[in-house]
């Protein structure tokens, strides 16, 4: 979190006093703008809800509590800071996006090898827990090549 905040500050500064060829805004076509909309939806449930599902019901797991815990205390830092930031350089919120995102796809693909080597829950509830963890990998992996393919041409 501390690298990514480095790397948006000098980046943001870089680009406000015009070193770096980013535009200040987020330059999205009406049907890119409307693909925004839906995906932005999609994150809420998926990459919000679901966990956060998860998190409640198996509580009383201290591996699983850590696992969704970390996951969405990080999401909610990522929120926090592109509201922040997006008040001074709103296309600095693509740059975020993507820091977090390939955090997020690193860490829930360990936090999924952790759980296979790892006997804490009973087969059927590992079960579940894996599929909500393949489920947020398979979510955010297709968030990053949405960054990569939609919003990073926006700002460049």
């Amino acid at each position: 979190m501390v690298l990514a905040t480095l790397v948006v500050i000098l980046v943001g500064w870089l680009t406000s006093i015009g070193i770096l060829p980013i535009s200040q805004m987020i330059n999205y076509s009406d049907a890119g703008l409307r693909f925004i909309r839906v995906w932005i939806l999609l994150a809420i449930a998926i990459g919000l809800i679901v966990p956060t599902i998860t998190f409640v019901i198996w509580f009383k797991y201290p591996e699983i509590r850590k696992i969704f815990g970390l996951y969405l205390l990080v999401l909610i830092i990522q929120i926090v800071t592109e509201q922040i930031v997006s008040i001074w350089l709103p296309s600095l919120v693509v740059i975020i996006g993507t820091l977090y995102t390939a955090f997020r796809v690193w860490q829930l693909w360990h936090e999924q090898q952790f759980i296979k080597s790892t006997d804490f829950v009973e087969r059927g509830n590992f079960r579940i827990i894996s599929s909500v963890l393949w489920l947020l990998l398979l979510f955010w992996s297709s968030n990053l090549i949405m960054l990569l393919t939609l919003s990073w041409p926006s700002i460049l």
